[in-house]
C-alpha cells in the first residue's frame, strides 16, 4: 500500500495533480491547511489529520467528514508535528510507501524535521521519499543503481545519516568514488552536486545515506 502526504509547505500544484492523478489508488492524507492545495486542483482526501490551528473554519471540516472523508483531530499541545502525525498514521495502517509533497519550504525547522522522519521510518520499514519541483530526497540502507534517464535532475548528491559512512564504490557519475569515507564531520559537502554521465549510476556503501536527486 502507498500513499501521498499533502503538508505545509511549497508546493508545485501541477506536480502534484499530475502525481495524484498518476497514483490514483494511493491513499491521499491533508495536513491541516493543506487541504486548501487540494481544493485548488479539485482533488478530494481520504484523511485529514491535524490540530487544524491553521484551518480554522469547523465548516469545512464538517463538509469533508459528511463527504467521508476521515477526520484525525489531534490537540495542539502535543509533542509531534501533524506531519508526523500523518506519517505515523499510515505506518500504522501498514502503508509502506509515502511521498510526500510539501514538506519543503520556508520553515527550516520544519523542513530538517521532515528529513529526519526519513531516517526514523525508515527504520520502521517504510519508504518515505520527500518530493518538490527541484528535489527528489529519500534513505537508502542498501546498495542500489540508478537509471540516468529516470532521475529528478542533473545532480545527485549523499549525505550520512550518521557520523560518516564507507562508501566502497560509486560508478556510472562524473566523480567516481572507492573506499571513501562520506563524512558529515570532515567533509560535509565532498558528496554533493555530482552527476550520473552513463546509462546507470551504481553505489556500494555500508550504513544508511541520505539520497538527494536535484535540479536547478
Amino acid at each position: 500500500m502507498n500513499a501521498i502526504i499533502i503538508t505545509g509547505g511549497d508546493i508545485d500544484l501541477s506536480l502534484l495533480e499530475s502525481y495524484i492523478s498518476q497514483n490514483r489508488y494511493a491513499t491521499v492524507i491533508s495536513v491541516d491547511a493543506a487541504v486548501k492545495k487540494l481544493e485548488e486542483i479539485n482533488k478530494m482526501p481520504n484523511v485529514m489529520v491535524g490540530d487544524f490551528d491553521t484551518l480554522t473554519d469547523e465548516s469545512r471540516l464538517e463538509h469533508y467528514a459528511g463527504l467521508g472523508v476521515e477526520i484525525v483531530r489531534h490537540n495542539p499541545v502535543k509533542d509531534f508535528s501533524d506531519s508526523e502525525l500523518a506519517i505515523d498514521w499510515a505506518y500504522k495502517r501498514n502503508i509502506s510507501e509515502i511521498v510526500v509533497f510539501g514538506a519543503l519550504g520556508r520553515r527550516f525547522d520544519h523542513t530538517f524535521a521532515n528529513i529526519l522522519l526519513l531516517q526514523k521510518y525508515k527504520k520502521l520499514g517504510v519508504d518515505i521519499t520527500i518530493i518538490d519541483r527541484f528535489n527528489r530526497i529519500y534513505v537508502k540502507s542498501n546498495p542500489f543503481i540508478l537509471e540516468k534517464r529516470s532521475v529528478w535532475g542533473k545532480y545527485i548528491s549523499f549525505f550520512a545519516i550518521r557520523e560518516k559512512v564507507l562508501i566502497e564504490s560509486l560508478t556510472g557519475v562524473a566523480y567516481p568514488v572507492e573506499n571513501k569515507y562520506l563524512d558529515n564531520i570532515e567533509s560535509p559537502s565532498l558528496f554533493i552536486s555530482n552527476e550520473i554521465v552513463e546509462d546507470y549510476m551504481s553505489v556500494i556503501f555500508n550504513g544508511e545515506i541520505l539520497v538527494v536527486e536535484s535540479r536547478d
